[in-house]
């Protein structure tokens, strides 16, 4: 008897060992995904930096 919808065919149990190994699930990566979050949303707090003016004083303590 060939399987339907209906009646599906019967596979045995089933293993997901090597369908989770090939899947590239990692545990930790909704930890990950929480700092990234929270670090997105420090960095847009902050205000805009002044880019020459950092350059100029690095370079100037860079001297002397």
């Amino acid at each position: 008897m060939e399987p339907t919808l209906d009646k599906p065919a019967n596979a045995g149990p089933s293993r997901y060992d090597l369908e989770v190994l090939c899947a590239s699930w990692n545990p930790l990566a909704a930890t990950m995904t929480e700092q990234a979050v929270t670090v997105r949303a420090l960095v847009a707090d902050r205000p805009a930096v002044d880019v020459e003016g950092f350059l100029t004083a690095f370079y100037r303590s860079q001297q002397g």
